[in-house]
């Protein structure tokens, strides 16, 4: 499978085979006004992109911008590029909105799903509709994901079964030290492991594509 459509399955979460097995442990992280996660990815060793997440919140209202850019380039030409920023809007823990655009193979594609009488309307290039039910975003952040059955692709729209496996705590490299979280295996064509740790924070992912390791490596955490 090309990199492009690995890093893609990152972004919009993994089809995976039908069992689930649902991590007992995932606790929900409540961040603050400012708080940032700010990871860099590498790939190989080497330093080829970002994913920054940021929490805008006042009272009962959060605000969350995911901003993810990944690029391989060899001197002018570059070969690779993918762009994904998403924005969503809470009320009350209340997914009200999402937007979000992302850039792939040269192209640019949208989504946007808004809370209506019954649930979530949602406009994107795999699903226009309503969905119902509790509606969580493939943006990571939110541990309560690993509780789901399905994840909401925020690339596609369409809701994506996965199969989660607790696989224990351990110690993650976080800055300039360390903390312990538990790490998951989310299993689909893509094996993609993530870590949280005792807050729900999300510290750290990672994953093999085309014969590369790729690593996000959190600069600090949220104070």
């Amino acid at each position: 499978m090309p990199l492009r459509h690995m890093i893609a399955l990152l972004a919009v979460g993994f089809a995976a085979v039908a069992a689930i097995q649902t991590p007992a442990h995932a606790q929900v992280w409540q961040p603050s006004n400012g708080d940032r996660l700010e990871f860099d990815v590498f790939r190989d060793g080497s330093k080829f992109g970002k994913h920054v997440v940021v929490f805008s919140k006042a009272g009962d209202q959060l605000t969350v911008d995911s901003d993810i850019e990944l690029k391989v380039a060899f001197g002018p030409l570059t070969v690779f590029h993918y762009v994904h920023d998403v924005t969503e809007q809470y009320s009350a823990g209340r997914l009200m909105s999402l937007a979000a655009k992302t850039k792939k193979d040269g192209k640019w594609k949208q989504l946007a799903a808004d809370a209506v009488e019954g649930g979530l309307n949602v406009v994107g290039v795999a699903f226009k509709g309503l969905r119902t039910g509790v509606v969580i975003p493939s943006t990571h952040w939110n541990a309560a994901q690993l509780k789901q059955p399905a994840m909401f692709s925020t690339e596609t729209g369409a809701m994506l079964p996965m199969q989660v496996i607790d696989q224990g705590l351990e110690r993650v490299k976080v800055g300039s030290g360390e903390v312990e979280a538990r790490r998951y295996l989310v299993k689909s064509e893509l094996d993609a492991t993530f870590w949280y740790d005792a807050q729900g924070r999300w510290v750290k992912c990672a994953f093999n594509a085309q014969g590369s390791k790729v690593d996000y490596v959190l600069r600090e955490l949220p104070s």
